[in-house]
């Protein structure tokens, strides 16, 4: 019987990464992201900067429990905002962010990034090794293009939100 739950349990856990696996796949395929190819190619990307707010109270509503106001500390930097109580009992908290935040190229691909400010009046950004800081405002896109000539990691991030509103190009190795 021990064995009979090993190899269960086992199954269910190789089916749980394909699952991860496939999902990833088409995340790529959805978001213009591709596997490794054989060939050079030009790779587009829209990366919008948005927030996350979680509003809450702390007092019940008939469809939600009450939430005390947390007692820990929050990092420093911007990215993580918490709101006092209001006189109603509400409180929120706000979270920036890149979406995409991880982005998959190969090794000579010619990139465009798009960057869009859809939330937060303004961002300033920086391309690690690829674009000096700049800034957004909402509903302004700002383009950087460059050719990943190398593999590693390229991180790009906004210096008014950190720790968190953080990105990273993958470049991948190209096989032939």
């Amino acid at each position: 019987m021990k064995n009979l739950n090993k190899s269960i349990i086992l199954v269910l856990a190789i089916s749980a990464v394909a699952g991860v696996i496939a999902m990833f796949s088409l995340e790529g395929q959805m978001f213009g992201q591709t596997s490794v190819a054989s060939a050079a190619s030009q790779k587009t990307f829209y990366i919008a900067t948005v927030h996350l707010d979680g509003i809450t109270s702390i007092y019940p509503a008939s469809d939600h429990p009450s939430e005390p106001y947390p007692n820990s500390t929050l990092p420093s930097g911007g990215g993580l905002v918490i709101k006092k109580i209001d006189n109603m009992g509400g409180w929120k908290i706000r979270q920036y962010m890149f979406a995409p935040s991880v982005i998959v190229v190969n090794q000579g691909d010619q990139v465009t990034l798009n960057f869009v400010d859809v939330q937060g009046p303004e961002h300033m950004i920086t391309v690690d090794g690829i674009a000096p800081e700049f800034d957004i405002h909402r509903g302004e896109m700002k383009t950087v293009t460059f050719t990943a000539d190398t593999v590693g990691t390229i991180n790009f991030w906004c210096s008014m939100h950190e720790p968190n509103m953080r990105g990273e190009i993958v470049v991948l190795p190209r096989t032939n």
